[in-house]
Parts: structure tokens; C-alpha cells; sequence
């Protein structure tokens, strides 16, 4: 089955278009009515062939092959493995195309702008960059938070504990932990293949020793993400990262102080803009379930710590996917200008 092809607009890849990530992006590409002439779904060999559509025409998951970058204007990383994008990087990287990496396999790539168009005033500087890094969702939603704070209070400190959807893990995560919590149910013993612990009604601070990934590396690259995109939080922001049994969807309780004196309201004026809802203070608390397929990232409520006057607590929720994938869709419609 061949790629899907219009007659004008761009060429487009998405590699790893088989993940949670792909899948999404492919959605945000048809929700925004994003200007195509041909969509490639490209994978590695075990996602070769699964059916999708698009835009109600069938597509097929294919190959990529060595002409994938120099027939494609805009490729889309989006592998929940980051050596996979890594094993492809220095083909895209040695063609012409725009490249948009959502895997935080590039961070060691100077070329490599991390970028959150919602918050970087201004267009992009004429004939480059052309390679850019979408942040993790959790960061996305760090840097929202104190681009607004900073902009009306001098920001003393930023506390953040960050509560991790299995969906980060991919489709084997989604899967290890409804499979974890059935067989609990049933005093079964239960599969330990992504995590090596029990995520099924457990919190988590590191994974089993058995395990591939890395609570430590998911803080660091958040963190290395926040220095590149605003160095100004580097000695301002501590955060730590907790598995919790959640499919989808980031939360996050943040501890923010500021230099004055101010209230509640005050806080909540001063978050208001682009891509954050600020919920009212008789709403019930921004939960993983309402954000799903949300653009904008829920803050509610903003209380005042209970010991220090400069000092609240902000609650807030974001589709980690969904985040990811507009930020990067939003990246691409910044290079059609």
C-alpha cells in the first residue's frame, strides 16, 4: 500500500508511527488539517504492515527505507524507544528535511532546539533551525507554569513532584499494568517485563533491576529539557518523577514561591494565557480522566501553603500525549510560515 498522496502541501514521515505517540500525532496532523502531499507511516520490522487510516483512507505501517529522508520535507520521530530514532538520525540528519524529534534521544545534539512555540515569542529565524526537540510533557507543562509566574512575581523556588502515566512506556506499559491488575485481583502471580515491579496499585519511585527504563533518566531528561529551553529555572526548579498506576495523562503538585506578598486570585490572574485553563475554585480538581484529548494543560486549585505566605500549592493535569504531539504539530506549522 502505497503512502497517502494530495496534490500539494508536504511530505511528511512520522517513524514509529506504530507507537502511542505515532498514533496521536497522526490524529493532531488530521485534527489541525495540516497542509499534506504525501503521509508516510514508517516503523520498524515488528509494526510492518499493521492497517491504519487516515482522513478515512486506509494506510499500512511500512519500512524505513534509505530514501525514507530525501524524498520527505518533515520528519516526525515519535519511536517510544529512543535508539531506534537514534539509529536513524544521521540519515535525516544528512538530508534536507525538517526534522521534529519526540523521543528525547537527541538532547545530545547541539543542533537541536528544544521549543515550545505557545511560549516562544516571535517566528523562527529565517533558514534555520531545522531540528528540533519536543520536550516531555511534564516539562511542557513546568515551563507554562513558570513562563507565566515569572513574567508577574520574582520566582524564589519551584517544587515539583510528577506523577507518570504508564503510557510513557508505551503500548507494553498500557498492557503490563492492566494485565498486573487483573491477575492482583485474582492472587495470581503477574508479568514484571517493562517495569520489574508492581505498578498495579503502587506507587513508584524507581523501577525493578530488571527493567530497561529509568525513573533517574525520565528526571534528567526533564530537567536537561527546562535548562535548554529556559536556563534562567536551572538553580530554581527541583522535581522528582512518581510511577503511578494511570494510564494516561500527566499530574503534577507544585510548590511555587515568590519574592511579594500576593493572594490566590493574584497567582490565578497571572496563569491565565495560551494553552493553560485555569479552573474555578468551586470546580472539582483537574483529574487524568478530564484532560484526555485536551490541548490545554488544567491547573486547579492553587492553595497557599499553610506555613509560609509566599508559598502555594498548584494542581495540574495534561494529556501527555496529546501535549506532545500538538507541540510538535505546532513546531511543523511554524515552518510553513
Amino acid at each position: 500500500m502505497t503512502p497517502l498522496t494530495r496534490a500539494s502541501g508536504l511530505r511528511v514521515a512520522i517513524i514509529g508511527a506504530a507507537s502511542l505517540k505515532g498514533k496521536e500525532l497522526k490524529e493532531v496532523l488530521e485534527d489541525r488539517l495540516f497542509p499534506l502531499k504525501k503521509l508516510s507511516l514508517l516503523d520498524d520490522d515488528e509494526a510492518l504492515g499493521q492497517l491504519t487510516e487516515f482522513e478515512g483512507e486506509p494506510a499500512a505501517v511500512q519500512s524505513v527505507e534509505p530514501e525514507t529522508f530525501s524524498a520527505n520535507d518533515l520528519v516526525f520521530f515519535a519511536s517510544t524507544a529512543g535508539s531506534f530514532t537514534r539509529a536513524h538520525w544521521p540519515a535525516a540528519a544528512a538530508g534536507s528535511a525538517a526534522l521534529i524529534d519526540l523521543s528525547h534521544a537527541l538532547l545530545d545534539t547541539p543542533e537541536a532546539v528544544v521549543r515550545v512555540p505557545f511560549l516562544h515569542a516571535g517566528p523562527l529565524a529565517a533558514g534555520k533551525p531545522r531540528r528540533f526537540i519536543v520536550p516531555h510533557a511534564a516539562a511542557i507543562v513546568l515551563l507554562a507554569l513558570a513562563a507565566r509566574l515569572r513574567a508577574a512575581f520574582s520566582l524564589r523556588q519551584m517544587v515539583a513532584n510528577i506523577f507518570e502515566p504508564v503510557s510513557e512506556r508505551g503500548a507494553a506499559g498500557l498492557e503490563e499494568l492492566q494485565e498486573q491488575t487483573v491477575r492482583l485481583l485474582s492472587f495470581q502471580d503477574f508479568p514484571r517485563a517493562v517495569f520489574d515491579a508492581q505498578v498495579a496499585f503502587n506507587l513508584l519511585t524507581q523501577y525493578g533491576a530488571g527493567s530497561r527504563a529509568r525513573l533517574e533518566e525520565t528526571e534528567d531528561i526533564i530537567r536537561r529539557e527546562i535548562g535548554r529551553a529556559a536556563p534562567e529555572l536551572k538553580d530554581l526548579l527541583a522535581l522528582r518523577v512518581i510511577q503511578v498506576p494511570v494510564f494516561h495523562s500527566h499530574m503534577l503538585s507544585i510548590l511555587v514561591e515568590v519574592e511579594e506578598r500576593c493572594e490566590v486570585g493574584d497567582l490565578e490572574e497571572a496563569l491565565q494565557g495560551e494553552r493553560l485553563r485555569i479552573l474555578a475554585r468551586d470546580d472539582a480538581p483537574a483529574a487524568a480522566a478530564e484532560v484526555a484529548g485536551e490541548d490545554n494543560i488544567l491547573v486547579g486549585p492553587v492553595v497557599r501553603d499553610g506555613g509560609r505566605p509566599s508559598a502555594f500549592w498548584l494542581w495540574a493535569a495534561a494529556d501527555n500525549l496529546r501535549l506532545t504531539s500538538r507541540t510538535a504539530v505546532d513546531i511543523a506549522e511554524e515552518l510553513l510560515d
